[in-house]
C-alpha cells in the first residue's frame, strides 16, 4: 500500500519554479522530497561533492587506525613510536589537504590571454 495517497497540486510562477528546481537539484532530491522536508522543519542543505565522500571514508580509516594504535599501547603497556609519528603525520597531512580543498582561496586568473589575439 502506497504511503502517501493524499494528493496536492499548487501553482507557481516562473520564477518560483526555477527555485524549486534549482534547490531540489542541488540537494539531490526530487521536489516532492524538498517541499516534505520543508514542511517537517528541516534545513535541507545541499548535496556534497564527490570529494567530500572520499574524504570520509579516508578520515574513517584514519580514525580506525588511530584507535589500534590507542588499543595495542594500552594491552602492551607501550607507544610504538614509528606507528605513533606515522599516524600523526597522516593526521597532520590529512587536515592539510581539507584545507586546501575547501578552505584555503585559490587565485583564479581573471585574465584570459588564450582568448586574446
Amino acid at each position: 500500500m502506497r504511503e502517501r495517497n493524499i494528493k496536492k497540486q499548487y501553482w507557481l510562477n516562473a520564477e518560483e519554479n526555477n527555485l524549486l528546481n534549482e534547490k531540489a537539484s542541488k540537494e539531490g532530491i526530487t521536489e516532492s522530497d524538498f517541499i516534505r522536508l520543508c514542511i517537517k522543519g528541516y534545513q535541507v542543505k545541499e548535496k556534497h561533492d564527490e570529494n567530500f565522500y572520499y574524504i570520509l571514508r579516508d578520515l574513517r580509516g584514519i580514525a580506525n587506525n588511530i584507535n589500534q594504535l590507542a588499543r595495542e599501547a594500552h594491552s602492551l603497556r607501550y607507544v610504538n613510536e614509528n606507528k605513533f609519528w606515522d599516524m600523526a603525520n597522516k593526521v597532520s597531512n590529512f587536515i592539510t589537504d581539507i584545507q586546501e580543498l575547501y578552505l584555503i582561496p585559490v587565485k583564479k586568473d581573471i585574465f584570459n590571454f588564450k582568448e586574446m589575439k
